[in-house]
């Protein structure tokens, strides 16, 4: 299945809205000290980001729909499949960190996303599962950052 995607038309609307989204969130998420010490509120660099992104957005929108100007790519769902496999394993990784914890969830999505992408030697299966308990305990004793740990241990 193939289809045309404007490239301007589209960025401009998805990152418009994630922008407006975004700054209408703000406030709720990002919270203003409690005193003012004279320093910049917490809020200004996102707050500059975001209007700069919705700025942007406004630019891609007009360049698409008032001077026609457009870049047109061909979305080849065949050829993209393999990517966006590998995406949804990634998120999948994510909801597993969150749920079970990182070593768990490190013991069993790169085990498959190594399989899929054809690695089939044993030793770079056992070096990336190592690399991941290694960057688990890095950060726990060297940089003093807490990773979701399996549960019911206290890791």
């Amino acid at each position: 299945m193939k289809f045309k995607i404007k490239t301007y038309l589209w960025s401009g609307i998805v990152m418009g809205v994630f922008s407006i989204l975004m700054l209408l969130a703000m406030p709720s998420q990002v919270r203003l000290p409690m005193f003012d010490s004279g320093a910049p509120s917490p809020r200004i660099i996102p707050g500059i980001c975001l209007v700069g992104i919705l700025i942007c957005s406004a630019i891609l929108l007009i360049e698409s729909l008032v001077f026609k100007k457009e870049k047109i790519i061909e979305f080849d769902w065949s050829k993209e499949k393999p990517c966006i496999f590998l995406i949804a394993l990634l998120c999948v990784y994510v909801a597993l960190t969150i749920y079970i914890g990182f070593i768990p969830a490190v013991i069993i999505i790169f085990p498959i996303m190594l399989w899929y992408c054809g690695e089939r030697k044993p030793f770079i299966y056992i070096f990336t599962l190592a690399m991941g308990i290694g960057i688990f305990y890095l950060f726990k004793f060297v940089f003093h950052i807490s990773l979701p740990g399996i549960p019911g241990l206290g890791g």
